[in-house]
């Protein structure tokens, strides 16, 4: 019983902790909730109906014609009554309250009725009503109208129940004495039933039963099984049970949560049994300090956890603020303790260091120029962003954008995403920072630019976010997610080219590689040898894959061929 309470934690985190796992998860609930919510919160009240019998009621007491059609002998006096009891047909209804809440008649936009085109109604009543209260109620409240040749609707003074049992009487009456000389049958034929007024609780239902007649002008000895619904509801719908389609909405998405739900309970499984067995897995005891980069923060604290949840005596403690400010430390603590530091670059290292460094690729980086949504820019090429650095531009109007000024957010002289930016797409310095935050309308008197230097990946992105006008840099997976989920700044493209790891091969400038750093080889035994090896397996390689970092080992242990340019 333990076993399995610890795998469900173990299998609980894994959702949590992977951002795709919990997308998943989400999209489930979603989907296996909405139709609930369609039913219960957005058109809460809903009435179906079903035709349950449409067809002759097949009392005719002699036979007007046998299977070839062709006329029987009968008693002359019967076939009066023949002929009428041949064309009358009995048609039920069933009626349900299938929503959540009560309906009421304020809830109509218009009342519920049956037309029963090509017959005659000669009676009507309610029947297996859910309670004695609704069979009086909604009998009390039928009324009977007639559809002329072009659809007008005549009610002929709202007759109701009562009116038509006394028309049947004087029917049957006709059939023996004749019809009564001072009223025509023709002025009292309805062939449709409304119940105005009606209310209908909650998963409640009734039959409405109906005797109707061929019409005497027919064609042919036929019954017509026509019937046409009306109804409107103000928030829900009025339905035919018989209509609705097998493979409906509800269906299809209950059906695709359930999908998905068995996909995610594989994937978990999958990842849960893969990060005990994964054959890179080798687990040492200890405390690691990880230092550089915050552009390469999301994926290793993923990576970091998964490490310490399969090893728990392993303790890995992530101080991602800088590349440059990263390698100086190496450098100042890296001889004294060679297995306690390592340090992520962006590239190669440019620090020089005094000790010997030893360099461990790990992911290729791509980097994407972003723009706040105040600019109306999306493209730059390398030419005008080169002018923007240099000063040549102030407001984004000179270069097709809005009349906004343009307010260069850069990362501090401790950021390799600065190097990166500065050697591959400026070729000069970024420029030194001329204002604190980046809200001044026009550059300073001893400055060409608008600049604000920030510490880290995050500050930078949440910095261009809120600056009307502002232009920055940061690596592209981290970039897309910010900048849907701020909504505030896009990413835009350099020289028409995307910032991708597809477009590197089209000519796309602005790109590293992410290298682990650590003072000379690290011992066999220690965690930071297994953690290094760890960064290769197959469960950090996908994790690196899936946010946007193609990983520099493939699953054949062969090193990506973007990776090859190490120090």
């Amino acid at each position: 019983m333990g076993g399995m309470l610890a795998m469900a934690q173990a299998i609980a985190e894994l959702i949590a902790q992977r951002q795709e796992n919990a997308f998943l998860g989400v999209l489930i609930v979603l989907l296996v909730t909405s139709p609930l919510a369609d039913r219960y919160l957005v058109r809460r009240r809903r009435i179906n109906y079903r035709v349950l019998y449409n067809s002759k009621i097949g009392l005719s007491p002699v036979a007007l014609h046998d299977g070839d059609d062709r006329p029987t002998v009968t008693d002359p006096s019967l076939r009066e009554y023949a002929r009428t009891f041949d064309r009358l047909s009995i048609v039920v209804i069933r009626v349900r309250n299938t929503g959540g809440y009560d309906i009421e008649p304020s809830d109509f936009i218009k009342p519920l009725s049956f037309t029963f085109k090509g017959r005659v109604i000669w009676n009507a009543r309610i029947s297996d009503a859910s309670t004695a209260q609704l069979h009086e109620a909604v009998r009390d409240r039928l009324e009977f109208f007639s559809v002329g040749p072009k659809g007008v609707v005549q009610s002929n003074g709202r007759p109701d129940v009562r009116t038509l049992r006394r028309l049947l009487a004087d029917r049957l009456a006709g059939l023996v004495k004749g019809p009564p000389p001072e009223q025509a049958e023709d002025t009292r034929q309805w062939n449709g039933v409304r119940l105005a007024g009606l209310s209908l609780p909650r998963r409640q239902r009734f039959k409405l039963v109906v005797v109707l007649r061929e019409q005497d002008d027919s064609a042919d000895d036929t019954i017509s099984k026509k019937i046409e619904a009306g109804g409107a509801l103000t928030s829900g719908w009025v339905k035919d049970e018989k209509r609705q389609r097998r493979l409906g909405w509800p269906v299809a998405a209950i059906t695709a949560g359930m999908v998905l739900a068995v996909a995610l309970t594989g994937n978990v499984l999958a990842n849960y049994y893969q990060g005990r067995s994964d054959p890179a897995l080798h687990c040492a005891s200890g405390h690691l300090r990880v230092e550089g980069s915050s552009a390469f923060s999301d994926p290793l604290h993923e990576i970091a956890r998964q490490y310490h949840k399969a090893c728990g005596s392993a303790t890995i403690d992530l101080q991602l603020a800088g590349s440059r400010a990263g390698m100086h430390d190496l450098s100042a603590a890296g001889a004294q303790d060679p297995g306690g530091l390592a340090v992520l670059n962006d590239g190669p290292d440019s620090t020089h260091p005094a000790i010997e460094l030893k360099s461990h690729p790990v992911a290729v980086v791509v980097y994407s120029v972003i723009l706040s949504d105040t600019t109306g820019i999306t493209n730059l090429s390398l030419t005008q962003l080169r002018d923007v650095y240099r000063g040549r531009y102030h407001r984004w109007k000179e270069l097709g954008g809005k009349d906004v000024p343009i307010r260069i957010v850069g990362r501090d002289g401790e950021s390799g995403s600065r190097q990166i930016f500065q050697n591959k797409l400026l070729g000069r310095s970024e420029g030194a920072a001329s204002s604190t935050e980046c809200r001044e309308s026009s550059p300073p008197l001893h400055a060409p630019t608008i600049r604000c230097e920030l510490r880290t990946t995050g500050e930078l992105i949440d910095k261009v976010a809120q600056t009307p006008g502002a232009i920055g840099y940061a690596d592209a997976p981290t970039a897309k997610i910010e900048a849907a989920r701020l909504q505030k700044f896009h990413v835009v493209t350099l020289d028409g080219r995307l910032p991708e790891a597809t477009s590197i091969a089209q000519g796309y400038p602005f790109w590293t590689v992410e290298f682990l750093y650590t003072a000379g080889a690290p011992d066999d035994s220690s965690l930071l040898k297994n953690f290094i090896a760890f960064l290769g397996s197959a469960n950090a390689r996908a994790e690196l894959s899936i946010r946007g970092y193609p990983p520099c080992i493939d699953r054949n242990g062969d090193r990506n061929p973007l990776c090859v340019q190490t120090p």
